[in-house]
């Protein structure tokens, strides 16, 4: 495991999904991802229009990446490491994307 932007940079910053319906929330949600060191957070399943908010998910403090098994983990939690897809690329608009987990986030 190394820190997630020693191993590459373009992580760094504030991410976020697209809002989608989740049935266990009962609400249009979506997921934010910030990387910035040891206050790097994870929140899955927060309010749509604020970031970090009620999420059903949370987690926070260094971003650690193992590059073998492409595993995410977030703070010092080994119960729940998250699968990087894609690592950052500028897609066809023009944006920062990235998938974890199946799930495309966007950099803001």
């Amino acid at each position: 495991m190394q820190d997630l932007e020693k191993y590459n940079e373009d992580f760094k910053g504030d991410w976020k999904s697209n809002v989608y319906f989740s049935p266990s929330a009962g609400d249009s949600i979506r997921n934010y991802l910030k990387i910035d060191g040891k206050n790097s957070a994870f929140g899955l399943a927060c309010e749509k229009d604020n970031e970090f908010t009620n999420c059903l998910y949370f987690q926070s403090g260094k971003a650690k990446f193992n590059k073998a098994s492409n595993g995410l983990q977030v703070g010092n939690s080994v119960q729940i490491i998250y699968r990087v897809d894609q690592e950052p690329v500028i897609n066809s608009s023009g944006k920062w994307q990235i998938i974890i987990d199946s799930i495309i986030y966007t950099k803001y």
